[in-house]
């Protein structure tokens, strides 16, 4: 049965990454943008590195140490891991970072980046944003065997519907 589910999680990940690489589309070459523009994206990266936190990369770092010291393997193993997963997760958080800034810059307005700004760059504000990193860590925490479950339960029900054969066979190959 385990690995029934391991081999459905596969076949899951091989579908969503087969979707994702089918629908990104092209990114279009983009001028300068005018001062007004780029005084949005400071106030957007500014916002965006505020709301991290002060402690998301420690916070990670526990997280990690946490998952890894079960005990089940050698400490130079679980350090070497913990080192490379939070180098990992802090390169992987820049790009994504980067990524949104255009969308935060034209969900919010100047007015309300500069309110959030002047918000959690205060004591209290640091504080609670600091706060909601550690729920929000605890929740994705909590949210993972569920969301494994869930997501091997629907790559079997795919299967069972659609024929993941000729899926599962191009992933090896290309795994390889």
């Amino acid at each position: 049965m385990r690995n029934l589910q391991g081999d459905s999680a596969m076949r899951l990940i091989a579908i969503i990454a087969a979707v994702l690489v089918a629908s990104t589309a092209p990114a279009f070459a983009q001028t300068a943008p005018d001062a007004e523009r780029q005084a949005q994206l400071d106030r957007a990266d500014r916002y965006l590195a505020l709301a991290q936190g002060s402690g998301m990369n420690k916070l990670v770092r526990q997280q990690l140490e946490d998952f890894y010291g079960d005990g089940s393997m050698p400490a130079e193993q679980r350090d070497w891991l913990t080192d490379n997963m939070s180098a990992i997760y802090d390169d992987v958080l820049e790009l994504a970072i980067a990524d949104v800034r255009d969308d935060v810059a034209d969900s919010f307005t100047a007015a309300e980046l500069d309110a959030l700004i002047a918000f959690y760059d205060t004591p209290i504000g640091r504080s609670i944003i600091n706060k909601e990193a550690e729920i929000n860590m605890a929740l994705q925490e909590a949210m993972m065997p569920h969301l494994m479950t869930r997501m091997a339960t629907v790559g079997e029900k795919f299967c069972q519907r659609f024929d993941c054969s000729e899926l599962g066979e191009a992933m090896t190959k290309g795994a390889r």
